[in-house]
């Protein structure tokens, strides 16, 4: 026995059944009274049974279930029937529903094109499944899920309708949770990277096919995050980009999307722009909003950051968003080259040195595999003795097909791609191999050379070894050897480069701070390392003779060696009269183009051979 045949005869039969089984009207009942008899006339026994169990089943299941009458015109069906689950639902008893039309459970946010679905397929004869916000009897909302089926007699004619329903908020809650949590940054509460990336995806393509739709892309960085986060903390650091995410919010446009792209970086959607200006404007609204000082809470103090900020203008005619966010980056990295607190809009220019600059990363690695580098020196000169003792390894590259690129191009990018260690162990190891030949030929004279060590080197946790390694396979003496640091790079992590320094000079390396004057050492932290050389910066030497200060802060840092028995090396000598008066004032040695060029290493071979003396007069 189904359902569909105890409902073709529902106005009789079933009447009887329930009575029968003694059930509570209010649950079972139709509109009408029961009939008082207590037998359902022809049946027999197992049928009945059957009814009793299928009535129960309806009765007791944990869906709520509603059978209505089959006019789908207005008022609309009337219902006949519910069970126990539909009062838990929705609040409404059964003398509350029976009577009345499914719209009692409708409200404002009811879809009204599921209703007119629905509709239109029970009117076809079809079984509706759908989803609606419907309201309780106290008025809350709730997400009802329907599965409603037509109910035929035996003229193949629809008498009900037999509606399964589902309270499916709980569900909804937790998919919205689900949502939000995938397309939203955990921290700031800013949209995440994929749902920008995915955004900005279709602000793509929709600029390929409409020229007047335009939009910008930001690309932004904290200047100075990592020294905020290091000083007070990660929390701090977690309050400081909250604090940020909330004024991006509140400082964009309502059809703008602002996201946190990882870290201390965010990114902007300026959608719909106008023209460059605008875009401007925008920005420094933006700037001007984040850049409002911004207490962390006790006992952190107030800080201010500033924005480094990189733009790409759809106008250049994206493909894809990978590259629209690419030149975006590189726009940033170049503000942020410029100082903090800058913007900068990607042109096609920057794009070509971008692109000169891949392949001169490219052109880098293979040179280390296909040794085009060459180590020039340029001769160190004892003032006192006029003499060679020794020189500074400077790295050459002579491209096979470029021809000569000049350090100041090629250093930069190894710095920046971290091919700076692997470049800096070569021109040790290269250095290490012909000093050990210079003091086969000039052994009175034992000459030294000096090698440039990276920030990047000096933090490398192998160094130490990497250095020990060296020494021993290239039979090179560690006293013939000086490293020269700036004073950045000891200033880094003090901490860290104070031990490290103190291994290396065990090794007996000799250490000299370059370009001395011009970084950020204080005497206190100067007095911590093991340094015995200060370079005085060649902006000091071209200041001698000259009115303004600087000849007095050179003459100063040479008495300030002496002071701390330090030796001292004065660079870029040009003139005689520069010469002159670092001997006057004690200054140890020096070299310049005036003393001699950076020279290939067989030319410097011959300036030890002959016993050179330069001109130091």
């Amino acid at each position: 026995m189904t359902l569909q045949i105890a409902m073709n005869d529902w106005n009789g039969r079933a009447r009887e059944l329930t009575a029968s089984l003694g059930m509570d009207n209010r649950n079972l009942a139709p509109t009408h009274s029961l009939p008082e008899e207590n037998s359902i006339s022809g049946l027999n026994q197992p049928m009945v049974e059957q009814l009793k169990l299928l009535a129960a089943a309806v009765c007791f299941a944990e869906d709520s279930v509603v059978i209505t009458s089959s006019n789908l015109e207005f008022p609309g069906p009337e219902i006949v029937f519910v069970n126990r689950a539909f009062t838990r639902m929705t609040g409404y008893r059964s003398e509350d529903a029976l009577g009345q039309t499914p719209r009692i459970l409708q409200g404002e946010k009811t879809d009204r094109a599921a209703l007119e679905r629905m509709k239109a397929d029970l009117k076809a004869g079809r079984v509706f499944y759908g989803e609606a916000i419907n309201y309780r009897k106290d008025g809350t909302e709730f997400v009802n899920e329907w599965h409603i089926e037509p109910i035929y007699n035996d003229r193949k004619q629809i008498t009900h309708y037999v509606a399964i329903q589902r309270d499916i908020t709980g569900r909804k809650q937790e998919e919205a949770r689900l949502i939000y949590e995938a397309r939203h940054d955990s921290l700031t509460g800013l949209y995440n990277r994929a749902h920008f990336m995915t955004q900005l995806q279709n602000a793509v393509e929709r600029a390929k096919h409409s020229q007047d739709y335009l939009f910008a892309v930001l690309f932004i960085d904290l200047d100075h995050f990592k020294l905020i986060n290091d000083s007070f903390g990660h929390q701090a650091g977690d309050q400081l980009l909250t604090a940020v995410g909330q004024r991006l919010q509140n400082s964009i446009r309502p059809q703008d999307l602002a996201a946190r792209w990882g870290g201390d970086e965010f990114a902007v959607l300026l959608d719909n722009i106008e023209d460059l200006s605008q875009v401007s404007q925008l920005t420094e609204e933006i700037r001007k909003q984040v850049q409002q000082p911004i207490l962390l809470g006790h006992p952190n103090p107030e800080v201010l950051t500033t924005l480094s900020i990189g733009i790409a203008l759809s106008s250049m005619g994206y493909e894809s968003h990978e590259d629209l966010l690419r030149d975006a980056d590189t726009a940033m990295y170049r503000a942020k080259s410029q100082g903090q607190g800058r913007h900068a809009i990607f042109t096609r220019t920057m794009h070509e040195q971008v692109r000169r600059r891949l392949q001169i990363e490219t052109d880098l690695r293979y040179a280390l595999k296909r040794e085009e580098l060459r180590l020039h020196y340029q001769p160190i000169v004892c003032l006192q003795t006029r003499r060679i003792v020794g020189a500074e390894a400077l790295v050459r590259w002579q491209h096979p097909t470029r021809g000569f690129i000049s350090p100041s191009q090629f250093i930069p990018v190894a710095e920046e791609t971290g091919l700076i260690s692997a470049l800096g162990e070569w021109v040790l190891r290269q250095a290490c191999l012909e000093v050990r030949q210079w003091r086969a030929l000039a052994p009175a004279s034992a000459p030294f050379v000096s090698v440039n060590l990276a920030t990047q080197q000096l933090n490398h946790p192998q160094i130490v070894e990497t250095v020990r390694g060296l020494l021993e396979t290239t039979g090179c003496p560690p006293e013939a050897v000086k490293f020269e640091l700036t004073e950045s790079a000891i200033a880094s992590d003090a901490e860290i480069a104070v031990t490290t320094l103190k291994q290396i000079k065990d090794l007996g390396i000799q250490l000299c701070i370059d370009d001395f004057g011009t970084g950020h050492s204080s005497l206190s932290r100067l007095s911590r390392f093991p340094i015995d050389t200060l370079k005085i910066d060649r902006s000091f030497i071209q200041g001698i003779g000259a009115s303004d200060n600087r000849s007095k802060i050179a003459q100063a840092i040479v008495n300030l060696a002496q002071t701390l028995e330090m030796t001292t090396i004065a660079e870029g000598i040009e003139t005689p009269e520069q010469l002159s008066q670092l001997r006057r004032w004690g200054c140890d040695r020096a070299q310049g183009f005036w003393l001699a060029k950076p020279v290939p290493a067989e030319t410097f071979k011959q300036f030890l051979i002959k016993n050179s003396t330069l001109p130091t007069q």
